[in-house]
């Protein structure tokens, strides 16, 4: 490097400036610009992100884990404030905690109580509980409410927590997790960590529009841990709005963070053949204030599709009323699917409420589905499809339901359900709009009889 120019003074340098500064591998010198990062001008806020290096009592500390992993935190801040900022909501990117003495990112270890073969894939909530245990006692090195837990990678071979579950993430970190990686490692475990970490900041999956592919990429939230740092990925319009309101975002702490708001939502949803798309328009209300109006079209097209090939649109809050074009040509998996369309607001305050509808393409016809209760949550066990009429206990047996099980509910555009706690519509009553409900909470197990009606 040439004893004048640092790499690191601005933004992330490209290959060609690399080369100018007479680095001969590009990896060495983006690692060069987030050490001096690290010492400089990393984003740090009041609420960061807690990063937690979880050491199970078999398998030590992965060596020089705090530099490595501080600059390629440092890495991902970078890519992550670039996405934002182009998206348009200027260049705003999630805080990291520092550690002044050492000029690095400030990483929590913690000494698991446990072998690594007790930590295997299954064992999220059992770290999460010795990590909660711990910030019990050392609340004063975690300030918000999200995590990033980091494991070494096992050395018996076996598996490990790699997913996002609320607002905490799980990762793995080796030797070869760094930066000088990126653009040429084989294994996904670097885009990975990034794609984690964005379950981590709220985000759920979504895929790229066909339109975007060409462009943009894939996106992050989709198949983007394959790709990410070797391939062009991006992060969606949708999501850089959720990314824009969450907590350790802000460099002013927001008092209600994540406060959940009462909504409701009256659409209207039409399918227009000439232009293969969905005209959604209505109107909603909330009593707290609405950011931003995120749609998601999400095709079914199998039981483990998992949301990556949703495509997603986003508009700004308007009064209480929106209305949006969704072309089903964006979405590369059109066909004979069921679909979901999900209507999220999102809301100032970084909290997300959700109304969702459900219709299927048959030879090509569009229609919305009947009415669906569920024996379990998320719309799981037996299911029963009802027409509009009433359903005693004995109607709903003879229709494969069961009394007192039911647990979520789907109800189409155009319908409203009532669920009675006893037989013949007496006892107590619960009326469900429009919308899907993954678990019906108050009403859980208590149906036994059912009214569908025409609104």
């Amino acid at each position: 490097m040439q004893s004048d120019s640092h790499p690191t003074k601005a933004k992330k340098p490209d290959k060609a400036r690399c080369a100018d500064l007479g680095f001969a591998n590009y990896g060495e010198c983006v690692s060069a610009w987030a050490q001096e990062k690290l010492v400089s001008d990393f984003v740090t806020h009041p609420k960061n992100l807690n990063v937690v290096y979880f050491v199970p009592n078999d398998n030590p500390e992965v060596e020089n884990y705090k530099q490595r992993l501080s600059e390629l935190l440092i890495y991902f801040q970078d890519y992550v404030k670039s996405e934002v900022d182009r998206n348009g909501f200027g260049e705003k990117t999630f805080g990291l905690p520092i550690d002044t003495v050492n000029h690095q990112v400030d990483i929590i270890t913690i000494q698991g109580q446990h072998d690594q073969a007790t930590y295997d894939y299954g064992s999220g909530s059992d770290i999460l509980d010795e990590v909660n245990a711990y910030r019990d006692a050392h609340p004063e090195e975690f300030s918000s409410q999200h995590n990033l837990i980091l494991l070494p990678q096992r050395t018996d071979g076996g598996s490990q927590p790699f997913y996002g579950w609320g607002r905490h993430c799980f990762a793995v970190d080796n030797a070869n997790i760094k930066v000088e990686e990126i653009e040429i490692t084989e294994s996904n475990l670097i885009g990975g960590m990034l794609h984690e970490l964005g379950h981590g900041l709220n985000l759920p999956h979504n895929g790229e529009k066909s339109s975007q592919e060409g462009t943009l990429g894939t996106a992050l939230m989709g198949s983007g841990n394959y790709t990410w740092g070797r391939e062009p990925t991006f992060i969606t319009e949708a999501h850089a709005a959720i990314l824009n309101r969450n907590q350790i975002f802000q460099s002013t702490p927001v008092p209600d963070i994540y406060e959940s708001a009462n909504t409701t939502m009256s659409p209207q949803i039409n399918y227009d053949a000439a232009s293969n798309s969905l005209e959604v328009e209505g109107t909603y209300t909330s009593d707290k204030a609405v950011s931003d109006v995120l749609f998601y079209l999400d095709p079914k097209t199998s039981d483990s599709d998992g949301d990556y090939n949703s495509a997603t649109w986003r508009q700004n809050a308007n009064g209480s009323s929106f209305s949006a074009t969704l072309s089903f040509d964006e979405i590369p998996a059109h066909g004979d699917y069921p679909y979901a369309l999900r209507i999220k607001l999102l809301m100032e305050n970084g909290s997300v409420s959700s109304h969702g509808y459900a219709f299927e393409f048959e030879n090509g016809e569009f229609q919305l589905n009947p009415v669906g209760v569920y024996q379990h949550s998320s719309y799981n066990g037996w299911g029963v499809e009802l027409e509009v009429g009433s359903y005693t206990t004995s109607e709903l047996e003879a229709l494969g339901g069961v009394n007192n099980d039911i647990s979520s509910i789907r109800v189409p555009l155009g319908q409203t359900v009532t669920l009675y706690s006893e037989d013949n519509f007496t006892g107590d009553s619960y009326e469900v709009g429009p919308g899907s409900i993954w678990f019906l909470s108050g009403f859980n197990d208590k149906t036994s009889s059912i009214i569908v009606s025409e609104q």
